[in-house]
């Protein structure tokens, strides 16, 4: 029996054994915008994947500037999809051996620019949306780790049942995207990823220490696909589950190549 958050549940045995398996990989190279689904990843230990969240872009405001060298901050001083839903629809993709960033606009290319000239895209956004920035924005780098919404180089999983869950509960697509999860597993209990906190999840030769549930916050009310910003969906997880938590971090502590398909197990 397994006590998730005030519910008890059965293990199904495909959870406890080895028949769950790693269904889709995803990293958001610019914080608040559309994230890249991938088929593999070489992942670091103590590090987010790699280019997750690497680049953030400003609102614009001069405090926000100053406190750039300072490195990780916190997500009120960046352009997000709680505030600007269109970001759903704007997507980031990052060509490492290029070292080239990409901005597309419901799956057009619109600009690039080398990593090292990034003010072009800054403007390119600002000119798209104006009313978003409170100045000039800036679309900064951060050199070690990435501006993910802890200072800590956690990723997150989250389980396929806890997705369909909220998809039944609100009468919504399933679709990943929803939550920024980086690693989606198959499973077939819904929340039953909450359990595997303390415990070593291994994928392949990578291992990750599940460490907290992600509580999540109105930017889930995006639609991803239609980017259109739909009901609170808050309060139904609250009444429904007694929390508004889906997915959980997790910190590298083997790297190694993560896969889709490749099978996840829990480390005895």
């Amino acid at each position: 029996m397994v006590k998730i958050r005030g519910h008890a549940m059965h293990k199904s045995t495909s959870e406890t054994h080895e028949d769950m398996v790693l269904r889709e990989i995803w990293r958001f190279p610019v914080k608040g915008f559309a994230g890249e689904r991938l088929d593999q990843i070489d992942c670091l230990a103590d590090s987010l994947l790699p280019h997750d969240r690497e680049y953030a872009l400003t609102t614009g405001h001069p405090v926000t500037h100053e406190k750039l060298p300072e490195g990780w901050l916190p997500k009120r001083h960046f352009l997000q999809l709680l505030k600007e839903a269109r970001l759903a629809g704007l997507e980031f993709r990052f060509d490492r051996h290029r070292q080239k960033l990409s901005l597309y606009n419901n799956g057009q290319e619109i600009a690039s620019a080398p990593d090292n000239d990034r003010a072009a895209l800054s403007e390119m956004l600002y000119q798209l949306m104006p009313e978003a920035f409170t100045g000039t924005p800036i679309l900064c780098r951060l050199d070690a780790g990435g501006y993910s919404d802890t200072p800590a180089p956690w990723i997150s999983i989250g389980g396929t049942a806890s997705l369909d869950a909220f998809a039944k509960l609100t009468r919504t697509d399933v679709a990943a995207s929803r939550f920024r999860l980086n690693l989606i597993i198959e499973t077939d209990t819904p929340f039953i990823e909450q359990s595997w906190a303390g415990q070593i999840v291994k994928i392949g030769d990578v291992e990750c220490e599940v460490i907290e549930p992600v509580g999540r916050c109105g930017a889930i009310s995006v639609n991803p696909q239609t980017h259109q910003r739909e009901r609170d969906y808050l309060p139904e997880m609250e009444r429904a589950w007694g929390h508004t938590d889906l997915g959980m971090f997790a910190r590298i502590c083997n790297p190694g190549l993560l896969e889709a398909g490749t099978v996840v197990r829990l480390k005895k």
